[in-house]
């Protein structure tokens, strides 16, 4: 053999070791990372605003500073959300409180780790052509136009229909002064609205940025702008959930979402990014109807009602819906539905 082709055949079996060492040291890392449990599958509402943290701690990458390879996973209703992270399929979903609360009350085995909205962030949507003469006086004024109208609901029984009713009472009515009717989400309460097979319809955005920008209707009462009933004001609806499993087991997994919660939170409330933040929600809650402006104007409307902690006037509240609702017999207290690692107040560090 000769001197060229033994050096060539040298550089190739080096070359070939060095690929083999780095391909294990690769795999161990991997491995290292599933045995340690930081993978996580995060379950989010596609096309909604609501799962916002969970988009700008992915793009920004909040969540591989914090040590966890997360997967985002699509899910379309809270009862899908509940019974995902329940069986184990998903580690964290994005759910509301109420349905937290009938779930533990019901034995399953889910907690909540992180807030992911401080306010409620829906809107309520009077459909164009209802006459509303007392629009100008605001919350409970406009309620006047409202009673004895078709109120549309996604479902009924549902903490939806609970927020419409609490708009209702908290205004000096009863909830029989509406007929509910569910026309389901928004793909089926937009026509409904249209037709006028039903007068209102209570919604996340973007469906009442939607509605306003194409004259179909006008928002009439903007809870995550504390415009409605006092109840409401500071009142968190949603969340992060995990199984009580991930949080025994896997704490630093855990803690590792929380911190990204957090520092997704501490970026995305700092004015200087809006920008950035709108390209990031476009990527992953597109909306054709809206112009780039009236895109960005309903990102930053709806950026205060975000926040990672879960207070306990909020699940109080919460409790006392579904009491009310005849959801559960005994209400939950914080300690009963969140667990230790999600902040009760949280203040960015400067």
């Amino acid at each position: 053999m000769t001197q060229p082709r033994r050096a060539r055949r040298l550089i190739l079996a080096f070359a070939l070791t060095a690929g083999l060492v780095a391909a294990l040291a690769g795999g161990a890392s991997d491995s290292a990372r599933a045995q340690d449990g930081m993978d996580a599958m995060v379950g989010f509402y596609p096309g909604a605003l609501v799962s916002l943290p969970a988009f700008v701690a992915q793009d920004k990458k909040f969540f591989e500073t914090n040590g966890l390879k997360v997967e985002l996973i699509p899910i379309n209703t809270g009862p899908a959300m509940t019974s995902a992270v329940a069986s184990g399929s998903v580690t964290f979903v994005n759910n509301a409180w109420d349905n937290l609360i009938v779930a533990v009350d019901k034995g399953l085995p889910v907690r909540g780790v992180a807030g992911s909205t401080a306010k409620v962030p829906f809107s309520l949507i009077a459909r164009k052509g209802l006459a509303l003469p007392h629009l100008k006086e605001g919350y409970p004024g406009v309620l006047k136009d409202l009673v004895g109208t078709k109120w549309g609901v996604v479902a009924l029984g549902v903490s939806v229909q609970y927020l419409s009713q609490k708009i209702l009472t908290e205004g000096g009515y009863e909830a029989k002064d509406a007929t509910f009717l569910a026309v389901g989400m928004p793909n089926t309460g937009r026509p409904a609205l249209q037709r006028g097979t039903v007068d209102t319809y209570l919604s996340v955005e973007p469906f009442p940025s939607i509605v306003e920008a194409n004259g179909e209707g006008q928002i009439v009462v903007n809870l995550a702008a504390d415009d409605g009933p006092k109840f409401f004001q500071g009142l968190g609806y949603n969340g992060w959930w995990a199984s009580t499993s991930t949080i025994e087991q896997k704490p630093r997994l855990v803690s590792g979402f929380v911190k990204a919660m957090e520092d997704s939170y501490c970026w995305y409330s700092d004015p200087a990014n809006l920008d950035e933040l709108v390209v990031i929600m476009q990527k992953y809650a597109k909306v054709p109807e809206l112009s780039d402006d009236q895109y960005k104007a309903m990102v930053k409307r709806l950026l205060p009602a975000y926040g990672p902690a879960v207070d306990s006037r909020t699940v109080d509240a919460w409790s006392q819906m579904v009491i009310d609702q005849g959801q559960v017999t005994k209400g939950k207290t914080r300690a009963d539905i969140i667990a230790a690692a999600a902040p009760e107040i949280y203040t960015c560090p400067k």
